[in-house]
């Protein structure tokens, strides 16, 4: 169902047409900025029984009711920020300013086209069934982000080592007992939760296929070259590298449940093969830049952290040694490559690709964006919300800024979905590791104190 409006913005009384696609979900917060002064202006829907509110509209209408009427008899509301509603007569005028809304897909800012709203142009782009897929995921995201908080509440007492609290809300909360307090099953009882409620968010069977290889590889590890893998266990556990990635690992799920809105579309473009090549730029109806642009910044770091384990099991693999690097030297003979898996914690995100020879697990290039990364960290971006362009400064030019990159704020939610997907991926090798510590064969390889 759609919502055709006109807005009158507070500040400037410039006009904009509007047609608001409903989503699924019960509270539906939509935002677009003024064209003439860039003042934000705010839609906030509310639906009741959204998920069958389709239907319930398309009877109504069959049954002769007039647009509005049908909006409020089947429970929809809206409130306006900073605007206030001029009453349509009859279709937009095309002189005025247009925007399409929807929260579940890309939308395009432009000139109106009756029928061709923005879930038609996703069919369009993606066919029937895998738009009917976006939205069952997005469906299990409806069903979930109500629990979101509670989610995070059970990691924080996770993290903090409140484990008997933790067993006790994991029952009150998720109706889950944890088998008894050993860590090897309050660690379950944790995955069994995030697992099923960052499902959305993921590549499952992607997912799945790697928990299997990073086992495998494990066991085999350590049956068939015990020493070394043990010298690599006993350094995780005197270090405390494991335990402080793990939290670290386990930080990322709250900013992904924040951005649930703005991620809404960028999940699309997983079923939209034309995106890539798309001439014209696809936009977000949801929340701003600003409230995310720290977040990839910060996940970067956790996989700056996560490649260490990564290069740790390369080595193995590969040389038998975690500490053991493939010699990698300069034109002029100095080398290049680190000395030892402590040497190569400290190497730049941006050069730690350099020294991963093993092909056992491969980066999301999408995943990797150091100079995206860099831009954010030193405060080399700028963001247009009219336009929705991010627009930063990857390389380091004295006092000028002339060698620029622009993306959509699209391709930013994009990019971090890929980002948080790729930490997700290395979440299951830590946690693997971390089982090692925990249960045999690896327990017992590891001198404690």
């Amino acid at each position: 169902m759609n919502i055709n409006m006109s807005l009158k913005c507070g500040e400037c009384s410039n006009q904009t047409n509007c047609r608001v696609g409903m989503s699924n979900r019960d509270v539906q917060p939509l935002k677009f900025s003024c064209k003439k002064c860039g003042t934000l202006i705010g839609i906030h829907v509310t639906a009741k029984g959204a998920d069958t509110l389709d239907n319930r509209a398309i009877a109504a209408f069959q049954a002769g009711k007039k647009p509005k009427d049908v909006y409020l008899n089947q429970g929809v509301n809206w409130t306006i920020t900073n605007a206030s509603e001029v009453g349509l007569d009859g279709m937009f005028d095309p002189k005025l300013d247009f925007v399409d809304l929807h929260l579940d897909f890309p939308v395009v800012f432009g000139s109106y086209v009756p029928g061709n709203t923005p879930y038609m142009q996703a069919v369009g782009r993606s066919g029937g069934r895998m738009a009917a897929f976006h939205r069952q995921r997005l469906g299990l995201i409806n069903d979930q982000y109500k629990k979101y908080p509670q989610v995070v509440e059970l990691i924080s007492k996770y993290t903090k080592g409140f484990y008997g609290p933790f067993c006790d809300y994991a029952k009150k909360r998720f109706k889950l007992q944890v088998k008894s307090q050993r860590m090897e099953d309050i660690n379950a009882a944790l995955y069994t939760v995030v697992s099923y409620y960052v499902l959305p968010f993921t590549l499952p069977d992607d997912s799945q296929a790697l928990v299997r290889k990073y086992t495998g590889t494990a066991v085999d590890l350590m049956q068939n070259k015990k020493a070394a893998m043990a010298a690599f266990l006993q350094e995780l556990f005197d270090t405390d590298f494991l335990a402080s990635l793990q939290r670290d690992c386990l930080k990322v799920y709250k900013p992904i449940f924040d951005a649930e809105l703005p991620l809404r579309p960028a999940l699309f473009l997983d079923v939209d093969s034309t995106y890539a090549a798309a001439k014209t730029a696809m936009r977000v109806s949801s929340q701003d830049f600003m409230e995310y642009r720290e977040v990839y910044k910060d996940m970067a770091e956790v996989l700056n952290r996560q490649l260490v384990l990564l290069a740790g099991m390369g080595n193995l693999i590969e040389r038998g040694d975690h500490n053991a690097f493939a010699v990698r030297t300069s034109k002029t003979g100095k080398q290049l490559s680190p000395a030892s898996l402590n040497e190569y914690a400290d190497v730049a995100l941006g050069n730690k690709l350099h020294d991963l020879d093993s092909g056992w697990h491969t980066i999301d290039p999408l995943a990797h964006d150091n100079e995206l990364r860099n831009a954010i960290a030193h405060n080399k971006i700028d963001y247009d919300d009219v336009t929705q362009v991010i627009t930063y400064y990857p390389k380091l030019e004295g006092m000028e800024r002339e060698k620029k990159r622009e993306i959509q704020l699209l391709d930013y939610m994009h990019r971090l979905l890929a980002l948080f997907r790729e930490v997700h991926r290395l979440h299951h090798l830590v946690k693997c590791l971390n089982y090692a510590l925990l249960i045999e064969p690896g327990a017992s390889m590891v001198k404690r104190p």
